[in-house]
């Protein structure tokens, strides 16, 4: 398997638990699916979905990252992806303004790795 992100900026509730399933039918497990929103209470519901990681972007932990990175504080809650700037801000933006931002990534551990291993082999075999 190989890695494989889903990515979706949605500005309804309804619309968020349809890109939730689509993502759980596109075969990512909950504990892989993050959902960002500055206010979380109508994501309340998503009870039924336990390991589903929601944020509430604009936390205090947001805003310590904000004062050393002076970024926009939407913008900041996403720096554990690997975003560009403009993909940050486009986000960021849509955070502020109400959307609920849905992340699902699927990464196994070996394949971060690939070339290493396929190095290491090819050194050990090299002097054969």
């Amino acid at each position: 398997m190989e890695y494989r992100r889903e990515v979706a900026l949605v500005f309804s509730l309804e619309e968020a638990l349809q890109k939730l399933n689509s993502m759980r039918a596109h075969g990512f497990s909950e504990f892989e699916i993050h959902v960002f929103a500055k206010n979380i209470k109508p994501l309340l519901s998503l009870k039924m979905y336990p390991d589903i990681h929601v944020h509430k972007a604009g936390n205090l932990m947001d805003q310590f990252w904000r004062l050393f990175s002076r970024g926009n504080l939407y913008e900041v809650c996403l720096r554990s992806f690997d975003f560009s700037k403009e993909e940050r801000a486009h986000y960021g933006h849509g955070i502020e303004q109400g959307a609920y931002f849905l992340i699902a990534e699927h990464e196994h551990p070996l394949e971060k790795q690939p070339n290493k291993v396929n190095a290491a082999w090819k050194t050990t075999n090299a002097t054969d």
